[in-house]
């Protein structure tokens, strides 16, 4: 059975919806399947480590925040591989709670990381050769103490022009973990997120330096792990369009516009005037532009305009055998044309002459005279 086009519109349409689908599933999928999460359990979670500075006298902050805005009750703040950018509204927030006491963490080895760690003139670069290891670098980390070397294999390593940093932890000799104060508060940097995993604290000398770095951040109390680079925000509609971009309703309204849009594509419906194609055009016949112009004319009211040019074309064809000067006296033209051709009728055409030499003349005796002119000029 052969379908008809409406019908291969529907299915493309609705083949459309289901690919769009999928695509949202599989992106929702992505999205819950964040690594390094604080409510995650999997070897990339962080949940142990949120579990263990609860028991430490370091509480989380429960629940996410309408607002990214940290508060003077807050201590600590984990940003642990990032992947939305810290705008620089939260950047100002950030600043002024660092100067005022509190203590930043940021891990990461992803794009995320390197634009968050750009905000303190720090890069990360290639470790090569590649580490098997890393290994303290200070005496500050010495509560507890760290025994043995921490079995990490970082790729990438901390760098920066700085010179009012601390390395804490090195791998082939590179800091891998940095700290520098900053007013009254401190900023510590790492290039693997890897060791605040679920899976990297079920290690002694792992779980040693972890807590020489929270012992390093600051006083205890209260620790916000920041979901909020994780994509877990809630965002009020400030306009028309963070109401169409960042609610269900708005994107919901974006998707049926976009699937009508595509249907009018695929129907093939007009976006305005057809345009004739050239076989289509009829074009005009000669008499009509003659019957055009000669009914201009005769609502000008240009029939003097017209008898003299009948006077000029009788004159010049009269005279063009015998090469008379049609610009000469009527009289005189006669006289002249006479003395070549004697047969012409003087009297009669000097008449004629006269005649269509007239300034007012009514629109019959126009076409009798433009009848007789025509006589001539064809005998």
């Amino acid at each position: 059975m052969k379908l008809s086009r409406d019908a291969w519109l529907g299915l493309g349409v609705l083949l459309v919806l289901v690919l769009l689908t999928v695509a949202a599933g599989l992106q929702q999928s992505r999205e819950i399947n964040i690594d390094y999460l604080s409510t995650s359990a999997g070897e990339k979670g962080t949940l142990a480590l949120k579990l263990w500075l609860a028991e430490l006298g370091y509480p989380p902050l429960e629940g996410d925040p309408s607002e990214f805005d940290p508060g003077p009750e807050i201590k600590t703040i984990f940003i642990i591989q990032p992947v939305i950018r810290v705008a620089e509204s939260e950047w100002r927030l950030l600043d002024d709670w660092i100067e005022a006491g509190g203590a930043l963490v940021v891990a990461g080895n992803n794009f995320e990381t390197v634009r968050t760690m750009s905000h303190y003139d720090f890069s990360l670069e290639l470790l090569d050769p590649p580490a098997s290891e890393i290994t303290a670098a200070t005496l500050l980390l010495n509560s507890p103490s760290i025994t043995a070397k921490i079995p990490l294999t970082p790729d990438l390593w901390l760098a920066s022009a700085r010179t009012d940093f601390v390395p804490l932890l090195v791998a082939n000799g590179k800091p891998v973990v940095a700290a520098f104060e900053k007013g009254y508060g401190r900023v510590i940097l790492s290039a693997t997120p890897a060791i605040f995993s679920n899976l990297a604290l079920k290690d002694e000398a792992t779980a040693a330096a972890v807590l020489n770095i929270i012992a390093l951040a600051g006083d205890r109390g209260l620790v916000w792990f920041d979901e909020w680079h994780h994509g877990f925000q809630t965002v009020s509609a400030l306009g028309p369009e963070q109401w169409l971009r960042g609610t269900p309703g708005g994107r919901a309204l974006l998707f049926v516009a976009g699937v009508v849009f595509l249907a009018l594509l695929l129907q093939g419906r007009a976006f305005g005037r057809p345009v004739p194609l050239a076989h289509e055009i009829k074009r005009r016949g000669p008499m009509e532009h003659v019957t055009a112009i000669a009914n201009l004319n005769r609502k000008a009211g240009h029939r003097a305009e017209v008898l003299r040019q009948y006077h000029q074309r009788l004159k010049r064809h009269l005279g063009s055998r015998y090469r008379l000067d049609p610009s000469l006296p009527d009289a005189e033209y006669v006289e002249e044309l006479s003395k070549f051709n004697p047969a012409v009728d003087r009297e009669k055409l000097l008449g004629l002459l006269e005649a269509l030499s007239q300034e007012t003349v009514g629109e019959g005796e126009l076409v009798k005279l433009a009848a007789e002119a025509a006589k001539w000029i064809k005998d």
